[in-house]
Formats: structure tokens, sequence, C-alpha cells
């Protein structure tokens, strides 16, 4: 068993001196305290059985393999045939791709729409029925989508399961369709059905760009916020960690219980990151310095979460030095309670209430395993094998003891399964319906991880649900 924390490192706030210049601002220096262990810590489970669903032997390339795994030339193929259909301006282009007898599914059926808030509606359904379709009338309903996007999720046989998004003007549509092929180079399409599909139908614009109205009266906006990151690598040394990357996280939450949404900002190393509290003329104040969380390090990803059950919202951040967690001190200010340094380089946080026990956990997932003093990233490690890796960082999750005392149970649990697979973000969510929450792993260079959830204990069953998705 891991224990609690024992050793806490203190937050090193770095910065150059032209970058306080700019921001004009006095950024003071945190400690966090140790925190002792507790007697809550989960009791181990002896003999535990943990297993993974991925067999032994699937056919998957092997380590140093070129080939691809089953079904990659058929979605290869796949993908390059819908995009090219998609293209076409002409039926007879069209015709170049479909099976003698090809038949489909209704696109977009003329569902009954149903009104969701100011002018948007939504339609939704099934494809219907199939019925044969003409070069002329698939060119038809292609273009009535707009502009196409494809995903392969799954390949089983001649059949892709595909994600399609389309966007057209006042209209954003989402569906899942399986196409069928026939078994000759190229391959032509045989039917295409959709299972389902949502489109959302506004009368006016979108999205309005309201940056400036709402935070652009702040001290940093004009010195920090409006910089790009080819501006602050000119001028933040690599001991100040700024990452060219980004990959820099917010969370949304009411910090100060007036009932308005709240804004937490993460930023590059040596940043100070930032705390905009909503006014009720529908500006934001910037008050990090004010609440404590003006912090400079490094930071990917943050939580408003109640971590102590008191109904207000604390906060957790990923780090480079460490998970921080700051409690909410009466909706006024933030407290810095401690830390989990053995966390290296987090690159985002979810929680959830794994055990059931009435206080949220929090899970941490880590990028790449091989970061260095002077290097990071592909710097220092790359993925191997590049399509299936299984060399990137060790994600953890913290168990919530009460008090903001958190214990790395991982292992204990069963989540180190497949744990090393450079891993960007995770989701929790009770897909079983058994009234405790699994894990979804999204990961990068291979295959994703779905941990199914049983009192407490996990296995990850991705390739028996078809979900590994497995992809760079």
């Amino acid at each position: 068993m891991r224990g609690s924390f024992r050793a806490i490192l203190p937050l090193l706030f770095v910065a150059t001196s032209s970058l306080l210049a700019d921001l004009n601002e006095a950024l003071i220096p945190l400690t966090l305290k140790q925190m002792a262990r507790t007697d809550r810590l989960p009791k181990p489970v002896e003999e535990a059985v943990l297993f993974t669903e991925v067999a032994l032997d699937l056919g998957l390339p092997k380590y140093g393999a070129s080939e691809g795994w089953p079904g990659e030339a058929l979605s290869r193929m796949a993908l390059s045939r819908l995009n090219n259909l998609s293209n076409s301006k002409t039926a007879k282009e069209i015709q170049a791709f479909l099976a003698e007898g090809f038949i489909s599914t209704s696109l977009e059926p003329d569902t009954p729409a149903d009104p969701l808030w100011g002018d948007l509606i939504k339609r939704s359904g099934e494809g219907g029925i199939h019925t044969p379709t003409s070069p002329e009338a698939l060119l038809k309903k292609i273009k009535a989508l707009g502009k196409i996007k494809f995903k392969v999720t799954r390949v089983e046989n001649r059949t892709t399961h595909l994600h399609v998004e389309a966007d057209r003007s006042g209209a954003e549509y989402s569906a899942s369709w399986l196409t069928s092929w026939t078994d000759t180079k190229p391959p032509k399409l045989i039917n295409l059905t959709v299972k389902n599909f949502e489109t959302i139908i506004s009368e006016g614009p979108w999205f309005h760009d309201v940056t400036n109205t709402v935070i652009g009266k702040n001290p940093r906006f004009e010195p920090q916020v409006l910089h790009g990151i080819d501006h602050w690598a000119q001028r933040i040394t690599r001991i100040g960690d700024l990452s060219l990357a980004g990959h820099h996280g917010l969370a949304v939450g009411d910090v100060d219980g007036d009932g308005l949404e709240d804004l937490y900002v993460c930023d590059g190393g040596s940043l100070p990151n930032q705390l905009y509290l909503q006014q009720p003329d529908g500006t934001a104040k910037e008050v990090a310095l004010d609440w404590g969380v003006a912090w400079l390090e490094d930071s990917r990803s943050a939580l408003f979460v109640d971590l102590d059950n008191d109904g207000d919202q604390d906060l957790v951040v990923a780090t480079i030095a460490m998970i921080a967690f700051a409690e909410n001190l009466n909706n006024q200010a933030f407290k810095l309670r401690g830390g989990f340094p053995g966390a290296p380089y987090p690159f985002s946080l979810s929680a959830a209430d794994f055990d059931l026990d009435g206080d949220l956990d929090i899970y941490t997932c880590i990028y790449g395993a091989g970061n260095q003093p002077k290097k990071r990233g592909f710097e220092a490690s790359s993925p191997t094998p590049f399509n299936d890796a299984e060399n990137g960082g060790r994600n953890v999750l913290l168990s919530n003891l009460g008090g903001f005392q958190f214990a790395d149970v991982t292992r204990e649990v069963g989540l180190d399964q497949n744990n090393t697979r450079w891993s960007f973000s995770a989701s929790w969510e009770d897909y079983d319906r058994d009234g405790d929450p699994d894990l979804y792993v999204a990961n990068d260079f291979g295959r994703n991880c779905l941990y199914q959830n049983n009192n407490g204990q996990f296995s990850n069953i991705a390739r028996r649900a078809g979900v590994e998705d497995m992809a760079a």
C-alpha cells in the first residue's frame, strides 16, 4: 500500500525580471505543510486477481513490427474512399464508389424539432429503413450535410463503424454510421446505415467573441493574456519551465457563492495562474493573488470540486511541482492545504467517488514518463512502438481520506493494468449501470482503456467492449 503524503514539496515560484516588470505584480511564495498518515487508508485486497481483458495474442503489431493491426487496411481505405466520396461534385464521380445494388438509410431524416434554448432546436433519431439509392440521390444527401469529417471507431469483417460530424451554415450534425464494403480492390460501398444522428440548428450566429468585454479591463489582460507562446518563449528561461506545447487547462465553478460561475485559468511556467470572479454585469474580475492561487508553476489542469463536503468549491491544480489541494475558506479565499508530489508532469484531472464512501477522489493522467531536469516530453522519451506504446507515464488514483489528505491507491484497486499508455485525459461514468462510476482513459499512440468498477476494484475491459480505438 502506498501511504498518504509523507514528503510534501514546497511550491517553487520562479519568474524572470522581465516578466515581473511586465506584470507589475508581487507574487508571494507559499509553503506546503506535511500531511500525517491516517488510519483511513483502504485495506489492501488479499490475493486480488487483477486482470486485463486484452488477450496476449490478438494479431496486433509486436514491438518493432512494421505491419498494422487487423482491419487497419480496410479502415485506412474506407476513410480515403468516404472522404473522396463526400468531396465528389457529380453523380458520375460518386458512382465509382458504389457497389451494384447499393442501399442506404436516410442520412438526416426530417424528424420533429425539439426546442433547446433561445433560437436553438434539435433533431435526432435513426436513419430508418434501407432503400435502393442512386448516385444522384446520394450526392444530394451528402451535399445537404455540409462539410463532413469521418472517424473509424471499429472494424468488423467488411463493416466499418464511424463517428461522423458535419457543419453547414446554421447547423451541426453528429452521427454514428455503419458502412459495408465489397472484398475488392478498391472496395466499393454496399450499404450505408445511420444508426443514430443529432442535428443542432440555430437561427442566429453560434458564438460571439466577448473576451475583451468580459476580462479586458483587468490589469493582467494586456501584459499576459494577449501575448502568445512565441512572445513568452523569448523571455522565460528553461528553468522557468514554460511548456511550448501549451495544454493548459481551466476550471469553472461558483467559488464565492454568489450563484454566478467563476473561472480559474492555468498558465505556463513563470506565468501566474488567474482566477476570474464573475460580476453581476457579466464582466469578470481577476483576483488570483488576493485569493492565494496566483501560482507560477507550469499548470496543466484544474478542478473546482467540494473535497471536504462543506458545500463550497475547493480547488485542485495539476502543477509541475505537485497536485495541489486548496481549501475554500467561506467563499472568500483559498488556503493551500498540501499536495501530492508523486505525479511528475501531470496532464489532466478528473474526480469521482469511486469507492462510494461519500467524498470525491482524484484521478490524474500522466502523459510521458521520461521527464528529466533538462528534458521534457519527447526530448526525454518517445512512444515505442508508435502505434501501440506502453512506455508513457503512470496515472495515479488518489483516494480522499478526509481532512485534505489523500493516498495513492492505484495499484491496490487494479488501475495499474495497462497504465503506461501516454494518457491525455479520463472521464468517469457508470456505463454498466451498477451504481458505481467506471473510468475511461483516452491515450495517445495506442489503445484506450475502459476500467470497469466492481465494488472499488477495476479491470480493463476496453477490448471486450469494443472501445480501445487503437490509433496514433
